[in-house]
C-alpha cells in the first residue's frame, strides 16, 4: 500500500523541485540582462537634458513600466493556462479512475487511488467551471477585447 503512494509523490516532488530551480534560475538571468540592459542605457544618457526628453517620450515611458518587478500577463494569457492545467487535472482524475477500473488492486490501494482521483478530477473540473465563469464575467465587464494584442507596434512598423 505504502509504495502506491510514495513512488508517484516522489516523482511529483522531485518533479516540482526541478521545476522550482529552473524557474529560479531563468527570472534570475531575465534579471540580470534586463539590468544589464538598463544599465548600460542610462549610461549613454550624457545630459540631464537628454535624460529628460528620454523619459519624457513613448520609449521612456516602456523602460519605467520595465522597472517594475511584477510580470503582466494579459487575463486571455492566464485564462489559457487555467484551463490547460483544469483539462490535464481533469484528464489526470479520469484516467486514475480508469486504472482503478482497469487493474486488480488491494481494497486500500484502490480506495487510495480512488480518493485521488475524485480529488483530481474535482479539482480539474473546478478550474474548468471557474476560467469559464471568470471568461463570462470577464467579457461581460469589457476586460477582454476581441483585437487586443500582446505587444504594441513601434511606428512604422506594420501588422
Amino acid at each position: 500500500m505504502p509504495e502506491i503512494i510514495i513512488v508517484p509523490s516522489a516523482f511529483f516532488m522531485t518533479g516540482f523541485i526541478v521545476y522550482t530551480i529552473a524557474e529560479a534560475f531563468r527570472r534570475r538571468s531575465q534579471a540580470r540582462m534586463v539590468t544589464e540592459f538598463h544599465t548600460r542605457l542610462l549610461d549613454r544618457i550624457g545630459s540631464a537634458k537628454e535624460f529628460g526628453e528620454f523619459f519624457a517620450s513613448d520609449a521612456g515611458r516602456r523602460f519605467m513600466d520595465s522597472l517594475s518587478s511584477t510580470e503582466t500577463v494579459s487575463p486571455q494569457l492566464r485564462i489559457l493556462r487555467s484551463v490547460q492545467t483544469g483539462l490535464v487535472m481533469l484528464a489526470l482524475g479520469i484516467g486514475l479512475f480508469v486504472l482503478t477500473i482497469e487493474r486488480q488492486f488491494s481494497i486500500e490501494a484502490t480506495d487510495g487511488l480512488t480518493v485521488t482521483a475524485t480529488v483530481t478530477a474535482a479539482i480539474g473540473a473546478g478550474l474548468v467551471l471557474s476560467t469559464a465563469i471568470t471568461y463570462g464575467l470577464s467579457r461581460q465587464m469589457g476586460l477582454l477585447s476581441k483585437h487586443e494584442s500582446r505587444r504594441q507596434l513601434e511606428p512604422g512598423q506594420s501588422a
